[in-house]
């Protein structure tokens, strides 16, 4: 089941958007939802990054709330070049995790 949403977009991002269709060879419709689709993902990657560098996620827990592996996450720190800061702490949490 889908739910459909308006909204308005300026002029300028409907021709990239259009242009970007023509590329691609997809309708404005499938390449919008792509579009957020993809947008969603790095939103919650970037999400869950903040609150393993906060401290208020366990790299696992993190890992889990981006929606990736604990070794995708891992990359993903590394291709940001952020710190992994693994505590003893981490892994109790992480154990639990597990056992979830």
């Amino acid at each position: 089941m889908s739910d459909s949403i308006s909204l308005r977009l300026n002029k300028k991002t409907v021709s990239e958007l259009d242009e970007i269709a023509k590329l691609e060879d997809k309708d404005r419709s499938s390449l919008l939802r792509e579009v957020i689709e993809v947008g969603i993902k790095a939103k919650k990657v970037e999400h869950s990054i903040e609150l393993y560098q906060n401290g208020k996620a366990s790299m696992w827990k993190a890992a889990r709330l981006a929606g990736l592996s604990l070794w995708e996450f891992i990359e993903e720190l590394s291709a940001r070049k952020i710190t992994v800061q693994y505590s003893e702490h981490d892994l109790e949490e992480d154990l639990k995790a597990l056992e979830e």
